[in-house]
């Protein structure tokens, strides 16, 4: 006999980054990302959105384990959104209209313009002079 631990998963991008989440059963929620609590690896205004996020979505019990890597921390907080809300619309179909409700389940695909070559940044110029 083997135990095997049963878990959905989630994928969520945002900017530049990418984040894995495992949804686990289990009595208490406990929320992890890169092996640190939430409330570590997270501080200030992404932790509340997250915070907000998750009671939006009705969770109350759960491990929910993340792993999170590339671009800031803005970018990092909605793609844990996205990754856990992809997770839990595999664990139970039923919540898809509330996490839609929410705006939980929608990729935000906005993305840094590439600086273009003879300007300072991607849009920005040089100031222009007469003489």
């Amino acid at each position: 006999m083997s135990t095997e631990i049963t878990y959905h998963r989630g994928v969520g991008r945002r900017k530049r980054s990418s984040a894995r989440a495992k949804l686990y059963e289990n009595p208490t929620l406990t929320i992890q990302v890169n092996k640190k609590p939430v409330e570590v690896y997270f501080q200030g205004i992404f932790l509340a959105k997250l915070k907000m996020a998750i009671e939006q979505t009705g969770i109350s019990s759960g491990r929910i384990e993340v792993f999170v890597k590339g671009g800031g921390q803005s970018g990092q907080s909605d793609a844990v959104k996205l990754a856990i809300s992809k997770a839990l619309v595999k664990k139970d179909e039923g919540t898809r209209p509330i996490l839609r409700m929410h705006n939980l389940l929608t990729t935000d695909i906005r993305k840094v313009l590439a600086k273009r070559s003879g300007r300072r940044k991607a849009r920005k110029s040089e100031q222009w002079s007469k003489r």
